[in-house]
């Protein structure tokens, strides 16, 4: 089997860490990579399973010693990849997952940093309304954040370092065909 690093986007409310859940219960040599943020931890949230959440301070100190292969700054926040993270899932498992905002996909799709294979995939809904509704029946958005939530998935325009597009408009259609998309990777 083939080592392969899948690094998947998409807007909040497009389904896309629902497809990540998928593909960790799917195959068994799959792991998600824990990545580091500043913004607060939310009530069903826990700290080195969901994100690692430092502080501001510390997370720029990461970036001064360069311990990010990817980061960006997101809705007033920091939101990073650390290099030992990936590592740590690769040396655990074949298929390593990162589920990454735009900025921080094409910061990392368009440099060839690892010797391993690295794929994209952008998982987007199947319309706008659709997106409004699924982040409303979240009920963890207030409606400036939603709006810029809806604002965000128009930053599409960087399609070009992505492997895949899924439109996920069917969850089960979505399910075979990022399966479908893995398994062209590993075997």
């Amino acid at each position: 089997m083939n080592k392969v690093i899948v690094v998947i986007s998409g807007p909040s409310g497009a389904g896309k860490s629902t497809l990540i859940k998928y593909l960790i219960d799917e195959f068994d040599d799959a792991g998600l990579t824990v990545s580091h943020t500043t913004r607060l931890r939310r009530k069903t949230e826990k700290d080195g399973i969901d994100y690692h959440f430092v502080s501001k301070d510390i997370f720029e100190d990461m970036i001064k010693n360069d311990e990010f292969i990817e980061y960006v700054q997101c809705f007033d926040n920091y939101y990073g990849t650390t290099h030992i993270s990936v590592y740590s899932v690769l040396n655990q498992t074949n298929i390593c997952i990162l589920d990454l905002n735009y900025e921080g996909a094409y910061k990392l799709l368009s440099k060839s940093l690892f010797e391993t294979r690295c794929v994209g995939i952008l998982v987007l809904p199947p319309s706008l309304k659709t997106l409004r509704a699924r982040l409303q029946g979240r009920n963890s958005e207030t409606p400036q954040s939603l709006n810029k939530r809806i604002e965000e998935s128009f930053l599409v325009r960087r399609i070009a370092p992505y492997n895949h597009v899924i439109i996920n408009k069917d969850l089960d259609i979505s399910k075979y065909l990022i399966n479908n998309i893995i398994q062209q990777y590993i075997t």
